[in-house]
């Protein structure tokens, strides 16, 4: 068993960024048709759902994550040592997760799943919608990998942290897929602009119709009085 896991482990050091992306795509996919078939009950995959995961594995987290963990970290923090390596995860928690991972994922589901009319609206679209669901995304997501890239940057050698991550990060996957995964479910809670215009406009109506009946209230109490002192006409 150890021994074919380091022939595992030697092929994979021969063609790092091939591994990371094929272990990446293969992990997105899978979590997210599991999610959809074993999690929530679905009969049929939703495909455009499923693309997004796809997608996201392979740009982000096999490709530009492998670049960013095992190239630009590497030249800004080089080495594994305990400083180099704890800089490492807190810049990936609280920097590269923020600014890079959810705005991506963002970004391609609306993309991919919301076949929005205007495609300059996509981004706009999708970065507001992660700037309602940001501090319980980062907070999700540093419950799982505070602990989990300690493991990434500790102890996993360069070309086995996407890998390892891509295994290990299978449940978190599906945690996305199930709270994020549909956008059309957050759009059924999203209030769009012009039915806050309306309500406004209803309630400016309203307010404003309360103010002519009181006054035609006032006008009719003040005419039955006028007619009670005035007495009888005969």
């Amino acid at each position: 068993m150890c021994g074919a896991l380091r022939r595992l482990s030697s092929k994979l050091a021969k063609h790092p960024f091939a591994a990371a992306v094929v272990f990446s795509t293969v992990k997105g996919g899978s979590a997210d048709a599991f999610t959809q078939r074993v999690l929530e009950g679905k009969s049929e995959l939703d495909r455009d759902r499923l693309a997004v995961f796809i997608t996201f594995g392979f740009f982000y987290q096999g490709g530009f994550q492998y670049m960013l963990w095992a190239k630009i970290f590497e030249r800004i923090w080089p080495g594994r040592s305990f400083r180099a390596s704890l800089s490492k995860l807190v810049a990936t928690n609280l920097i590269s997760d923020p600014v890079f991972f959810f705005p991506t994922f963002y970004v391609i589901r609306e993309a991919l799943t919301t076949k929005a009319t205007d495609r300059r609206q996509v981004v706009p679209t999708a970065l507001r919608k992660y700037r309602d669901n940001c501090f319980r995304d980062w907070v999700a997501g540093w419950c799982v990998w505070f602990p989990g890239h300690y493991v990434t940057y500790f102890w996993m050698p360069l070309h086995l942290r996407v890998p390892w991550v891509a295994c290990a990060s299978f449940s978190y996957i599906c945690l996305l897929s199930y709270l994020r995964g549909d956008a059309r479910q957050e759009e059924a809670v999203v209030v769009p602009k012009d039915v806050h215009d309306a309500k406004s406009k209803l309630e400016a109506t309203h307010g404003s119709c309360m103010e002519e009946a009181a006054s035609l209230s006032a006008e009719a109490s003040e005419i039955s009085l006028a007619g009670r002192s005035a007495g009888p006409l005969c």
